[in-house]
């Protein structure tokens, strides 16, 4: 005979919501990053072959993820229904919230890292390696949580669990911040020396850049708080089961924001678009090398020509 089921607690929704929660938000957030990714591949089929890869890639690493989540889904709610050592178990999450979480997480800072080095014409590496050191730290912290977790087989894994979640957590907003404090000071400083239609452009990548960094460091401080003022509770798992998600879609996002970009300046004379072939944009792109056209004569009254929209809104947009 098999033993009794533990007692279900009368605060239940306590443990189930945030499971369920933050699964749905996570599927939530993929459908959106299914549309990015078809719009993405849609308009910039001659991209190069490394971007168009990186990109791939995370999105197969999201889909895969995706599918775990729904199986840690069906352990806690269909083969567990009712019984409590189900629920307190992260099962597959160990996996794929932590360790999945900040392989996405760590590729994408790495990109924008990459980004932040190319606004300083290649100058000041110090500032992107200080990035890539933050979150390959914080990416660590999450894989040995993971582990840990696993291990444990327990959400409420003790102190040290907490302490992996908190570097990973805080790594996540460092990072993140250090970021956007980079893209601002250096896409502000160029907008210093560029013309009206190119300054526009830069106020989108600046806006798009700060508002992204901060839904993500937002979720992570979110999480950080859940985990120092509810360590006995599963609480945290909620905004974690998103923080990958978020991170891939920042990336889309980003690349896909190239076609608004080159929407207004077309709008405004500053480059020649034809007509579009799907909806929401002017034109599919020829290449991230190939999307701004500047007018010749436009080209002779700007004191740096094409290079700056080129160099400097396009390839970091």
């Amino acid at each position: 005979m098999s033993a009794p089921l533990p007692p279900i607690p009368p605060n239940i929704e306590e443990i189930t919501a945030p499971l369920l929660l933050g699964t749905v938000w996570n599927w939530c957030l993929y459908g959106t990053l299914i549309v990015q990714y078809y719009v993405y591949t849609y308009n910039f089929p001659t991209d190069s072959r490394y971007l168009k890869l990186f990109v791939s890639s995370l999105f197969i690493i999201e889909t895969l993820q995706t599918a775990l989540s729904g199986a840690d889904l069906y352990y806690w709610f269909a083969s567990g229904f009712g019984d409590m050592t189900h629920l307190a178990s992260p099962y597959a999450s160990a996996f794929d919230v932590p360790i999945m979480g900040a392989i996405v997480s760590l590729a994408v800072q790495v990109f924008f890292a990459y980004r932040v080095w190319l606004l300083s014409n290649k100058k000041h590496w110090w500032f992107p390696a200080i990035i890539c050191l933050v979150s390959t730290v914080d990416s660590s912290a999450a894989f040995a949580g993971g582990v840990y977790a696993h291990v444990r087989k327990h959400f409420a894994s003790g102190r040290w669990l907490r302490i992996l979640a908190m570097t990973w957590l805080i790594g996540n907003t460092v990072a993140d911040t250090l970021i956007a404090s980079a893209m601002l000071y250096h896409l502000l400083k160029l907008r210093k020396r560029e013309g009206r239609f190119s300054s526009h452009a830069l106020i989108s990548v600046v806006r798009l850049t700060v508002e992204t960094n901060i839904l993500t460091t937002t979720v992570s401080i979110v999480a950080m708080l859940m985990v120092i003022l509810y360590s006995d509770k599963n609480w945290y798992t909620c905004p974690t089961a998103i923080i990958g998600k978020l991170y891939s879609n920042t990336l889309l996002v980003s690349l896909n924001n190239r076609i608004s970009i080159r929407e207004t300046m077309a709008s405004r004379g500053a480059i020649r678009s034809p007509a579009g072939t799907f909806p929401g944009s002017s034109a599919r792109s020829e290449g991230t090398s190939d999307i701004v056209l500047m007018d010749l004569e436009k080209q002779k009254s700007h004191p740096l020509g094409e290079r700056i929209v080129h160099d400097k809104v396009i390839q970091i947009a």
